[in-house]
Parts: C-alpha cells; structure tokens; sequence
C-alpha cells in the first residue's frame, strides 16, 4: 500500500511539474480511476485479513470486489501513461526521436 498510495503518487507529481500532466482531462480521469481503485484494493485487504484473523472464510464477493480495485488501478496507470504520452509529444526533436528537455529543470 505504501508503494501503491505514495511512492506512485510522488512519481506523478514529479511528472506533473516537469510536463505539466493537468492540463489534460486525462489527468482527472487518472486521478479518480486510480484512487477509487487503491480504495477498493486497500479495502478488500484490511477486509480479507479481518475475515483471516476471526477465523471466517472470506467469500467469492471479496476476490471479485478486489480484483475491480485492481482493474481500476490498471486503468488508471493506462490513462496515465496515456496522458504522458501526448504530454511528451511536444518535447521530442522530428526525426531525431530524443527528448528535448528545458534547461531550468537541470
């Protein structure tokens, strides 16, 4: 969870003020999918090892809520990368195929 919930977001904020990732609807789209999906992911978690711990078993319904988590979560990282895609389509040479990037973020 801590990778999932903080580590990822660190990443995209770093490549929201290097590329400027919100100013695509992309990004809101992202942003929602992905958090609903850690959500629902984080839940079923604490929920399937509540059930684990009591000694219940955890039924069919708590894989298949899961698994929605993860489907938003993938999702979301293919909207963002999406987004990153038409983000960086300006930054790139014609022909050359390297990236040009802004001398005040060195």
């Amino acid at each position: 969870m801590l990778t999932l919930g903080f580590i990822v977001l660190l990443i995209v904020l770093v490549l929201e003020h290097q590329f400027k990732l919100s100013q695509s609807n992309l990004f809101n789209w992202f942003f929602w999918t992905y958090n609903i999906g850690l959500i629902l992911t984080a839940g079923m978690l604490a929920v399937r090892g509540t059930m684990t711990v009591v000694g219940s078993e955890p039924g069919p319904a708590t894989a298949g809520i899961s698994g929605l988590g993860h489907i938003f979560l993938t999702l979301g990282m293919v909207l963002l990368f999406l987004n990153l895609r038409t983000a960086l389509k300006p930054h790139f040479r014609t022909g050359s195929g390297a990236p040009q990037v802004e001398s005040s973020v060195l």
